[in-house]
């Protein structure tokens, strides 16, 4: 196997990692119940190279019992197949509940997929109901879907099998997605205890590494990791795009475009955004990553390989975030006349620190 990056370290969440659209609206029951988790613990980050992992300590989250709510404790966890020579695969999610109470309102998974793989046809799922929250096919661009259930007892736990497909022209370094498991917004009966295994990294596996031709460029990005405060003001994030065959005078020709999916419990306030940023796929769901795109003129890597071009991205921490490392996924590509071999340093983790209150 190329890559074997299924550890044991993937068991707690992914704290531990430094076209058809739709629009939900969270309901203010549906948010107050939300935001009634009160995180208590912290995860650890080990920021390297994308394939690496570290494991978190585990955070234990705080909620306020009453005679009309369900303490249920939902998670996640994911096996990834091969994908043979045809770009062929698969994944098993195991969604379930620790307890103590049966889940008896709507609870559902959503699979955001890694970047340059796409899922052919939706899941058949007993006792569940499959259907796309976002579908874009594009190798830089990921899928959403969700598969519903009414509830789900303490103690219990499904298998759902995912069909993969994965482009021809993928990097070698794996990209990644996201499995999520949690209560709806629509789901005022059921609050989840603890929010430390509802998430669970994605990535692809292939049989041999693949062989790209130069480019005209070669784009990278990096972010700063800001700090945000859970149910606090947005941060402006830098994010620094780079183009390393970049030299005075000689930059992208073209328009470039960097992609990215939001934490879980992350938000994008329209407020502060930067010219050039749309929307693909919103959700105002704090459990539902959104996606967005932003252009970036030509030009990037004129004053050499090293210099970048900023742009700062408004972040929020949604009520009820769990306290500790949370993160997303981006990309950078090129158009028009520039062209690139290997995308393999052009997407990564963006991870985000979500911290409770005072000073950061």
């Amino acid at each position: 196997m190329f890559w074997n990056l299924q550890r044991r370290s993937f068991e707690l969440n992914e704290s531990d990692i430094g076209a058809e659209t739709g629009h939900s609206s969270e309901t203010s029951a549906a948010l107050a119940r939300r935001s009634v988790l009160k995180a208590a613990g912290a995860g650890a980050l080990a920021l390297g190279a994308i394939g690496s992992a570290s494991t978190p300590a585990a955070a234990t989250g705080q909620v306020t019992r009453t005679t009309t709510t369900n303490n249920v404790n939902l998670y996640c966890n994911v096996k990834m197949g091969q994908f043979d020579a045809a770009g062929n695969g698969s994944m098993v999610v195991t969604c379930g509940n620790f307890g103590p109470d049966d889940a008896t309102g709507p609870v559902s998974l959503k699979f955001i997929t890694p970047f340059y793989v796409n899922v052919p046809s939706l899941p058949s799922v007993v006792g569940g109901t499959s259907s796309w929250l976002y579908q874009n096919t594009a190798a830089n661009v990921p899928s959403i879907i969700k598969v519903a259930f009414s509830g789900m007892a303490a103690g219990s736990s499904v298998a759902i099998t995912v069909s993969l497909t994965l482009e021809a022209n993928a990097p070698n370094a794996p990209a990644a997605g996201r499995a999520i498991f949690t209560t709806d917004a629509s789901n005022t009966v059921d609050v989840d205890s603890d929010l430390t295994r509802n998430c669970w990294p994605v990535y692809s596996v292939r049989q041999s590494a693949n062989s790209p031709s130069a480019g005209s460029v070669n784009l990278q990005f990096v972010h700063h990791e800001v700090p945000l405060v859970i149910g606090g003001s947005a941060a402006q994030i830098p994010f620094r795009f780079y183009n390393g065959a970049g030299h005075v005078l000689s930059g992208t020709r073209s328009v470039s475009y960097f992609t990215f999916s939001t934490p879980f419990y992350t938000r994008v306030p329209s407020s502060g955004r930067p010219p050039g940023l749309s929307a693909l796929y919103e959700n105002d769901d704090p459990a539902v990553p959104s996606v967005y795109q932003l252009q970036l003129p030509a030009g990037v890597g004129s004053l050499g390989a090293g210099v970048p071009t900023t742009v700062h991205i408004p972040f929020q921490a949604q009520l009820g975030a769990p306290f500790g490392h949370n993160g997303g996924g981006g990309i950078y590509v090129p158009s028009g006349l520039d062209t690139q071999g290997d995308f393999s340093n052009s997407h990564h983790r963006m991870p985000f620190l979500l911290v409770n209150t005072g000073a950061v």
